[in-house]
């Protein structure tokens, strides 16, 4: 008689172990994707000289900074002036522009790095496990710290643009008796300008980075709200929020105070200098106070974001009220 060929199913307890390590895989996967966006946000800080967290990385930062923002754009403006090239270059212009283009920068770098050192990337971010959620808003951090480079590139390129095109034309009308002299001059100006205008923008979208994963937790707590849940996981939240936007505040209020005073009184000595001026001014010689005036009104918007978790803020905690 034959046996019959019967087939037995594996217990479920044997299937078990695949689906949970399935899990713990797209979990790795999903941390390494955080992991490699937070370490290109640190690689780039430090290529620009944010992470300070020694005597010889302090040094060398600043060393920097004041060879490249200071340094070798008053060396090109002293070398390329030329006494009867008003109508291509006015000294005072010049001169006025660095001055604030330098302050602007130095603000940034010193209240951004003291930052990093003094919490360190994730805690600065608010991203790390000992502030909760990290988990549960990985994909949301994610965009978040992707879309600070594109912001990044969205502000910069249009003003680069603005800068080569001006600089072009003022090197083929009051270029120096050697052309590589010039085409070297131009290169160095964009070098010097390109670096202290990132580091000036990188604070602020910096300080809108911040804001932004903020308000992914504010959008959360008002999902929060519509459910029904015990008192104290609504109380425990918003205690949370209250703590962080009170961080952030403490953090950058004086970043935000001294960068509003230095844009705004760079504006008022455009303006002074541009009606008070006799002489023609022009695309060429007065091109960037355009662009003094464009970087910061472009870096407002991370302004705009702290206003708006401020709002959010004070909703909640009318909402939550009792």
């Amino acid at each position: 008689m034959a046996v019959p060929n019967t087939q037995t199913e594996p217990p479920a307890s044997a299937q078990t172990p695949l689906i949970i390590l399935d899990s713990n895989q797209q979990e790795e996967l999903n941390d390494a994707q955080l992991n490699h966006s937070l370490h290109r946000l640190e690689t780039f800080l430090r290529i620009f000289g944010f992470y300070q967290y020694s005597a010889l990385s302090i040094t060398l930062s600043w060393l920097v900074f004041l060879l490249l923002g200071v340094a070798l754009p008053l060396s090109i403006i002293e070398l390329s002036y030329c006494s009867n090239c008003e109508k291509y270059q006015i000294k005072n212009f010049e001169l006025e522009i660095l001055v604030s283009e330098s302050l602007v920068a130095a603000i940034s770098l010193l209240f951004i790095s003291h930052n990093l050192r003094k919490y360190g990337e994730r805690k600065f971010l608010f991203v790390d496990r000992c502030h909760g959620h990290m988990t549960q808003f990985r994909e949301e951090y994610l965009q978040k710290i992707n879309g600070f480079f594109r912001l990044l590139a969205v502000w910069l390129l249009p003003c680069f643009l603005l800068k080569t095109v001006r600089d072009v034309i003022r090197m083929v009308y009051a270029h120096n008796d050697s052309w590589w002299q010039s085409v070297a001059a131009l290169f160095a100006s964009l070098v010097s300008w390109t670096y202290s205008t990132t580091i000036f923008l990188s604070g602020s979208a910096l300080f809108n980075l911040v804001c932004n994963l903020q308000i992914i937790h504010f959008e959360n707590y008002g999902k929060l709200l519509e459910r029904d849940l015990d008192v104290s996981v609504y109380i425990e939240e918003h205690i949370r929020l209250k703590h962080n936007l009170s961080k952030i505040s403490h953090r950058f209020r004086m970043y935000l105070v001294l960068e509003l005073l230095v844009v705004t009184a760079s504006q008022f000595v455009a303006l002074l200098e541009t009606t008070g001026n006799p002489d023609i001014i022009n695309f060429i010689n007065g091109g960037d106070f355009a662009l003094c005036t464009c970087s910061p009104t472009l870096a407002e918007q991370p302004y705009t974001d702290g206003r708006l978790i401020g709002r959010l803020l004070i909703q909640f905690s009318f909402s939550s009220s009792p």
